[in-house]
């Protein structure tokens, strides 16, 4: 019998980089190494051979795959600082990553694997996706080593994914090219359906699934209002829900894609004031909240906040909605009897009255709760909700981001105005829910109550225009390259602009993170501001954006 080989008592002398790097026995497999994949490395191939004559050198140059997009040097060429040096936890192993300046990810696709036009468009995603998407540069090597990582696990349907993405980029809001890019929407989900149960299926489910979103998120060709991503999110909760209940584990890399669909989640859920589907405690971990995140900076804290209002926003939606969904005779009945009332005949059958000043007096000031009408008997429903709205409150003012690193001012000032920012406007979104904006006609001098209001309902008005200048004050204070991540926050404060000077304002800093940004969802939400919001309180009907974005569902998506 032939001697093997390879003898098993000494190592390679042709291994791949990171075998040699770690003496450790390499199986030399192409493109790269199963000792790798065994030990959950991402493998950096093998060194190619020095030329020995400069003639030979130009062969050699004409068979490497480089990117050549514009900003190569994003993934290849100038970033020093790449993560192939950090460790990431995965349960109880540690995962290297792969050093993005001396690895051709193209590379590590198996030949045949993936059609060649497609790796103009894989390029076109690594160049992109991440530098336009992400709050900051410094997270772009981040997120591209988690993407070659979960590539090479199952590079056939992780290259569709990355392909489709970058496909978007390329056609742009090009005519005639949706039909290709439904297509290839077609395909990820086709590639979801044909899954095969694995160690691994969870992590690479999750990345289909947030490729769904980026797909719709960067399709500019997509006319009309036909939001996806709730329903891609609803999807997200059953595999969640799925994994935990077999006790699966959620890995590092689960944990990195679950905190940016928490994000979108989140922002989806306060507009449709609905429970969150992604909860925080299944991607929450304190040690990671020590330091900025791609896409919540500092506000990963924040979150669990975030969350318990998205609950007070559903357990208050039936008294936010009724108003709208009554007919104007039922009104003016529930007016006469309510003027018909004795404080002798109130008892708590009246917290269900659906007047409409009954239903803004179910939660009062919480900074004055002697506000509340005399008349008005709260019931214990009602009163729970009262003091879950103060408790919030005073948390949401407590609020700080857990600043523990020693970076200077202006490479943590982008994470501290998203922080500031996302406070106010959870402040002023919570003030909303208590007092629901008036019908008002549109003044010259924002400073003055429309005609049409009450006192409280032009001192509540009032109190938010402020909160909204809070918010449009970080916004507009940064460079725009630093708040192209502020669209809910911005999105609140355009809500309650009614002067022209402060709607102008509030407009540039939409164009400016449109400009920074460019996702669909960006010039949805411009348009629902000025189409829906403002038209409805220019004209003295009812403004309040929680209804509307409720009666035109799609249309508002402020991710």
């Amino acid at each position: 019998m032939p001697p093997p080989a390879m003898p098993p008592t000494r190592r390679s002398r042709n291994g791949c980089l990171d075998c040699r790097r770690a003496k450790v026995k390499c199986d030399e497999l192409r493109p790269s190494c199963g000792t790798c994949a065994r030990r959950r490395h991402v493998c950096q191939g093998y060194a190619k051979p020095v030329p020995s004559t400069g003639a030979s050198a130009a062969p050699s140059a004409r068979n490497v795959r480089t990117p050549t997009g514009p900003t190569t040097a994003t993934v290849l060429g100038s970033n020093k600082a790449a993560v192939g040096a950090q460790l990431m936890r995965n349960g109880k192993a540690a995962v290297s990553l792969p050093a993005l300046d001396s690895l051709g990810f193209l590379s590590l696709i198996p030949p045949g694997a993936v059609p060649a036009s497609d790796e103009i468009n894989i390029e076109l995603y690594f160049n992109r996706h991440p530098s336009e998407l992400l709050i900051g540069q410094e997270f772009v090597s981040e997120m591209n080593a988690n993407a070659l990582l979960i590539l090479q696990r199952d590079p056939v349907r992780v290259a569709d994914t990355l392909s489709a993405i970058g496909y978007a980029y390329q056609v742009g809001d090009r005519a005639g090219s949706l039909l290709p890019v439904l297509n290839r929407r077609a395909k990820i989900l086709a590639n979801l359906r044909s899954m095969k149960a694995s160690s691994f299926y969870f992590e690479e489910a999750l990345f289909l699934l947030l490729g769904l979103c980026a797909m719709e998120l960067v399709t500019l060709a997509q006319p009309g209002h036909h939001a996806t991503i709730p329903t891609v999110l609803g999807n997200v909760s059953s595999l969640i829900s799925h994994h935990t209940s077999i006790g699966g584990e959620i890995s590092f890399v689960s944990r990195y894609l679950l905190r940016a669909l928490a994000r979108q989640d989140l922002v989806v859920s306060l507009v449709h004031l609905s429970r969150p589907r992604v909860p925080t405690c299944i991607w929450f971990e304190t040690i990671d909240c020590a330091k900025a995140d791609r896409l919540l900076g500092y506000t990963a804290t924040l979150m669990p906040l975030l969350e318990e209002l998205c609950i007070l926003a559903e357990d208050m939606r039936e008294q936010i909605l009724k108003p709208c969904h009554a007919s104007a005779t039922d009104q003016a009945v529930l007016e006469n009897t309510e003027a018909s009332m004795s404080p002798s005949s109130q008892d708590t059958s009246n917290a269900t009255d659906t007047s409409p000043k009954s239903s803004v007096s179910v939660c009062s000031d919480i900074k004055r709760p002697s506000a509340m009408t005399p008349f008005f008997n709260p019931s214990p429903e009602s009163t729970s909700i009262q003091l879950r709205a103060a408790s919030l409150y005073h948390r949401l003012t407590a609020w700080s981001p857990p600043i523990t690193d020693n970076n200077p001012f202006l490479t943590t000032r982008k994470f501290r105005v998203q922080a500031a920012s996302y406070r106010s406007a959870a402040l002023l979104y919570l003030h909303r829910l208590e007092h629901p904006p008036s019908s008002s006609i549109n003044n010259d001098d924002a400073s003055q109550p429309a005609v049409s209001e009450t006192g409280t309902e032009a001192e509540a008005d009032v109190m938010d225009l402020h909160g909204a200048h809070d918010v449009l004050l970080y916004a507009s204070g940064a460079p725009a390259t630093e708040t192209k991540l502020l669209l809910w926050p911005v999105f609140l404060a355009a809500c309650e602009m009614r002067g022209e000077e402060d709607r102008r304002a509030v407009g540039e800093v939409l164009a400016s993170i449109a400009a920074h940004r460019r996702t669909v969802t960006v010039e949805r939400t411009r348009r629902f501001v000025e189409e829906r919001v403002w038209r409805a309180r220019d004209a003295g009907q009812d403004w309040n954006w929680m209804v509307l974005a409720q009666k035109w569902s799609g249309e508002c998506l402020s991710i």
